[in-house]
C-alpha cells in the first residue's frame, strides 16, 4: 500500500479595529468550526502563519491528511 499526503489550507481574516469586536469573535468562531470539521475528517494541523496588516490579520492554517491507496 502507498500512503499519500493530502494538503489543504484555511484562510481567516480578522479585523483589528476595536469597534469590530463582534466581527472578530464571529470569524474566530468560524475558524474554530472549520478546524474542528477538518479534524473530524482526519486532517491534522501542520502549521499556522499569521500575516499582520494595518486593518486586518490573516491567519493561514495548513492541514494534512494521510490517505492510503
Amino acid at each position: 500500500m502507498t500512503t499519500r499526503v493530502s494538503f489543504t489550507t484555511l484562510t481567516t481574516t480578522l479585523p483589528t479595529a476595536d469597534d469590530e469586536r463582534y466581527r472578530l469573535m464571529q470569524h474566530i468562531g468560524e475558524r474554530d468550526q472549520q478546524l474542528y470539521d477538518h479534524g473530524r475528517s482526519g486532517y491534522r494541523l501542520a502549521s499556522t502563519v499569521t500575516v499582520t496588516g494595518s486593518e486586518l490579520v490573516t491567519v493561514i492554517d495548513t492541514l494534512t491528511k494521510e490517505v492510503e491507496e
